[in-house]
């Protein structure tokens, strides 16, 4: 019997398979250094552990608020209070099972049949997708060669049935960290033309260099024509507690709260509770974090940059590595036949840059120990100098 045309029209995660056939290499007992998966290394917290663990004794294990418990919702604001220049409450904010989730039911939300979204080169993998789940139409636009905002190819691609545009910054694949200028240029453009921006903002606490600046913060108009979608998985090294969520106008908030009653009924309630532990003590958590992994990004910058061009990262944890030279010399096909390469070649996993929209690219994640780094990039090195 066949399965819905839906279900055939969505692609596969390249990520994810890649990380499955490292996996299977790995039970054969290969020695495989992944720098493919953008998880860091970090275990969760203690006190979020302690916080979670108390919940389960105490019989937090039963259904709970489709929007997240208040408390958690409540930390949340506050959280967002802190760091940026606007207040909102609890009634702006949404808890969802990851950010995946979170993205998913924004898309659920806005749009309907046929509306289009314009998502700037290279994108997450699973962005397309979602729209396409949808029911949107994804208008793909390439990026500036630094991999900002090219704005003016946005403008030329708005159509009557244009409804939003997505961004993600700081950015998955290329680290790049959008500038308040270009988001103030891009909240005009959105303006004007009456469209959502979907602003996917999960690695917000991991910016080296500059300052993160949400769409949401820059005027009352753009705060209700933007869907901030966050996650508790890098930022607070929670990523299979799967926690993210939303903020938003409490419009917005009301209408995936209805549509998230009949797709989850809720998130699980005692890893909520180690949430709020999370943002309760959150510089004890993230400032040790961005410590360390500003060292790994200066350490992959500086050995990967000798073998490959690349921008320095301002954000998250990616190197966006050019492999045209390697193409160009026929040591390789594409991204997917490098990736392969360096796989069966040096034992070192990478991500193509096909699976972001971005052919002739390669991600590197500095997710792993600083020692692993360093034997990645001997590895590499050895195989594409012989």
């Amino acid at each position: 019997m066949d399965v819905s045309n839906r279900m055939s029209a969505i692609a596969p995660s390249g990520s994810i398979a890649i990380a499955a056939k490292i996996s299977k290499l790995r039970k054969s007992g290969e020695n495989i250094i992944g720098l493919n998966v953008g998880e860091p290394d970090f275990p969760a917290p203690d006190q979020v552990i302690k916080a979670t663990t108390k919940a389960l004794k105490e019989g937090k294990t039963r259904y709970s608020l489709v929007r997240g418990e208040d408390g958690l919702r409540e930390e949340i604001a506050n959280y967002y209070n802190r760091k940026y220049p606007r207040t909102i409450t609890e009634a702006n904010v949404l808890v969802g099972n990851g950010s995946k989730q979170i993205i998913y039911n924004a898309f659920q939300a806005i749009l309907n049949e046929g509306d289009e979204v314009i998502i700037p080169i290279p994108y997450w993998v699973t962005i397309p997708e979602s729209v396409k789940l949808a029911g949107g139409v994804n208008v793909l636009v390439d990026s500036k060669e630094n991999f900002h905002l090219d704005l003016k190819k946005i403008k030329a691609k708005i159509t009557p049935r244009t409804k939003a545009i997505y961004i993600n910054t700081p950015n998955n694949p290329t680290g790049i960290v959008y500038t308040k200028e270009e988001l103030i240029e891009l909240g005009e453009i959105a303006k004007e033309n009456n469209l959502f921006i979907v602003s996917d903002e999960a690695y917000e606490a991991l910016v080296y260099d500059g300052t993160f600046v949400t769409p949401s913060t820059l005027s009352q108009d753009l705060f209700d024509r933007t869907i901030c979608i966050q996650s508790f998985s890098k930022t607070f090294c929670m990523t299979g507690f799967r926690i993210g969520y939303m903020i938003a106008s409490e419009n917005i908030i009301a209408h995936v709260d209805r549509f998230q009653g009949h797709l989850c009924g809720n998130i699980a309630p005692f890893s909520q509770y180690g949430a709020i532990e999370a943002l309760k003590t959150d510089k004890q958590i993230v400032s040790p974090l961005i410590e360390e992994m500003r060292k790994r990004r200066d350490l992959s910058y500086e050995l990967f940059s000798k073998l490959f061009p690349c921008h320095r990262p301002e954000g998250a944890f990616y190197l966006f590595l050019d492999i045209k030279p390697y193409i160009e010399s026929g040591l390789v096909r594409d991204s997917a036949h490098m990736v392969d390469y360096l796989i069966d070649n040096a034992k070192v996993a990478l991500v193509p840059g096909s699976s972001f929209g971005q052919e002739g690219y390669i991600r590197l994640a500095y997710t792993a120990n600083q020692k692993e780094i360093k034997e990645a990039f001997t590895r590499i090195s050895e195989v594409l100098k012989a």
